[in-house]
């Protein structure tokens, strides 16, 4: 008995075509549909639900731009954690400022100490050289 038999090789039964009338019209469409380059598709208030799915026990939706938790979940996509990455990013920044103002002060420091040192120097030579004038 052969392995591959012509019958094995038969091809499945063509679905039967969709009717026209399932198809939608796009000419019905009402001016609730925008096309627009910045989205596909952007609703008027109320027409479409936003963009949502459900991972594991936590739901989140596509809102400005990025997907948000509705839950008061404390993943990645929930609203605290968004707000809490921005002021981390923000106190990085400021934490960054004060280290640069705090060199800065550091190199003042320094130079303001040598010039002083320099000036001693030149009030003790001053002093050495009025001293052996008398």
């Amino acid at each position: 008995m052969p392995l591959f038999s012509r019958s094995s090789f038969r091809t499945p039964k063509k679905p039967p075509r969709r009717k026209a009338d399932s198809l939608p019209n796009i000419s019905a469409l009402d001016d609730s549909f925008n096309f627009t380059s910045d989205s596909m598709v952007s609703m008027t208030s109320g027409a479409v639900p936003a963009v949502s799915m459900k991972l594991g026990d936590q739901e989140i939706f596509f809102e400005k731009g990025e997907w948000v938790s509705s839950g008061g979940g404390k993943g990645p996509g929930s609203r605290d954690f968004v707000r809490l990455q921005k002021q981390n990013v923000q106190l990085s920044e400021e934490n960054n400022l004060l280290k640069y103002k705090v060199e800065l002060l550091l190199d003042m420091l320094a130079a303001s100490n040598a010039d002083f040192l320099v000036m001693q120097k030149e009030v003790e030579a001053l002093k050495k050289s009025q001293t052996k004038k008398r």
